[in-house]
């Protein structure tokens, strides 16, 4: 009987690092692919930035729009 309680614990630590591992995982993974999309944007022209590295601000569309609506 001792020796099923000492797999049942190994079985419940295996099953939370694995949770916790893929948890982190997918967290890493959705922040990848949000700096991917913000840089696909800045490069095609939807975004305007300005300053560079982590100085880097997105300036509103407001003020950058009318600025090619005018010409």
């Amino acid at each position: 009987m001792e020796l099923w309680v000492n797999e049942f614990w190994l079985l419940l630590t295996a099953v939370i690092f694995t949770a916790l591992g893929w948890y982190f995982g997918i967290k890493s993974q959705v922040n990848d692919t949000i700096e991917n999309v913000i840089d696909s944007l800045v490069e095609q022209g939807f975004l305007k930035t300005t300053g560079t590295g982590n100085n880097m601000e997105i300036i509103p569309w407001e003020e950058w729009c009318d600025d090619q609506t005018s010409n």
